[in-house]
């Protein structure tokens, strides 16, 4: 046996960072990228609202430069950085054009990869509306 040394004694602190490090950073990177795809998400869903409901009460080309904006502004309120011009797509859903589908879709970059050129639009978030469109006014 050893003297003036006691067995007992450890290297914890070394210990304790090593396994935070392992478990606690991973976990941490984890969940920030879970809130990030979650974010777009919703802001891909509210972006398809704000641009259906546009479209529901005013009609022609205005209404659709007008539904780019709402989307897009939808968009970069949850921090997604996607042009409104090529995220949003809006198809006739019948053949005399009065209903449509609204589709808005945005890619999610990692965190901190996205940086490195690692990681951009890993994941891409959709959403769908079909919406009526705005008659013409004097038309029934």
């Amino acid at each position: 046996m050893l003297r003036g040394r006691d067995p007992e004694a450890g290297n914890a602190p070394v210990e304790f960072i090593g396994w935070t490090v392992v478990l606690v950073v991973p976990l941490v990177y984890l969940l920030i990228a879970l809130a990030q795809v979650q974010g777009a998400a919703f802001a891909v869903a509210s972006a398809a609202d704000a641009a259906s409901r546009i479209l529901e009460v005013e009609q022609g080309d205005a209404a659709v430069a007008h539904a780019r904006v709402a989307a897009g502004l939808a968009l970069s309120d949850q921090g997604v950085a996607a042009d409104a011009a090529s995220a949003l797509s809006i198809n006739c859903a019948d053949a005399a054009c009065t209903t449509a589908v609204v589709r808005v879709e945005a890619a999610v970059d990692l965190p901190v990869l996205a940086s490195v050129g690692v990681g951009r639009g890993v994941v891409v978030m959709d959403a769908e509306r079909s919406v009526t469109l705005a008659a013409e006014e004097g038309s029934s």
